[in-house]
């Protein structure tokens, strides 16, 4: 007996989604070796707290900066936990920052070879938070979903180069409206997920790509 269309039909629906899900865009995470490389070249890495754009758009309402001042605070969290016991990487609070600041104002180069030197380190990770908007709704349905954008660069202070960037862009779309979101889907089983709980998982992500870290 021939098995029913419809069935057919949904089993083709899966395992293309399946296929869809496997051949993602995804950023290759380095090898061990690589990474060992890649450490011994950079002993020493300093990551400073969050920043957000805010600096560079004056006309931020309130409302945006209090949303990014959040979520930052909340990555600052993440990455101090994610970066936890190893040993080249220096995470620096805000406070620490503060007192390593110039008492004049100067510009982030400035402020990059600073720090490095104060801590003697030759690498300093630099994070900006540009969006930061949290779910509206619960983990079934959503009145607007959760969205993060942020970026990472890594400085080298000896060569003045940027030795690592990437970045991390999320609005967060139901299934039926992008297919090549299944994979992610099936992680988050199928649910609509917060802003931290997207901007754990795009933290967790970009450090397993980093061969630095």
């Amino acid at each position: 007996m021939k098995p029913p269309t419809f069935f057919v039909q949904v089993l083709l629906a899966c395992l293309l989604l399946t296929m869809l899900a496997s051949c993602g865009g995804t950023s290759a995470v380095p090898t061990e070796q690589q990474r060992q490389v890649a450490i011994s070249q950079v002993p020493c890495l300093v990551v400073m707290p969050v920043e957000t754009d805010l600096q560079e758009d004056q006309a931020v309402k309130y409302d945006r900066a209090a949303r990014l001042e959040q979520g930052a605070s909340y990555m600052d969290t993440v990455l101090a936990e994610q970066l936890n016991g190893r040993g080249h990487v220096r995470v620096l609070s805000s406070r620490q920052l503060t007192a390593l600041m110039p008492e004049r104002g100067s510009d982030r180069q400035d402020l990059i070879e600073r720090i490095g030197s104060a801590l003697k380190c030759n690498a300093v990770l630099v994070t900006t938070l540009s969006r930061y908007q949290p779910r509206v709704g619960g983990d079934y349905g959503v009145e607007q979903p959760a969205s993060v954008v942020f970026s990472m660069k890594l400085h080298d202070i000896r060569q003045d180069t940027v030795l690592w960037s990437t970045m991390f862009a999320e609005t967060q779309q139901s299934l039926l409206s992008n297919l090549m979101s299944f994979g992610r889907a099936v992680q988050r089983g199928f649910k609509w997920v917060t802003a931290e709980e997207m901007v754990e998982q795009g933290i967790v992500d970009k450090i397993r790509e980093c061969p630095y870290l």
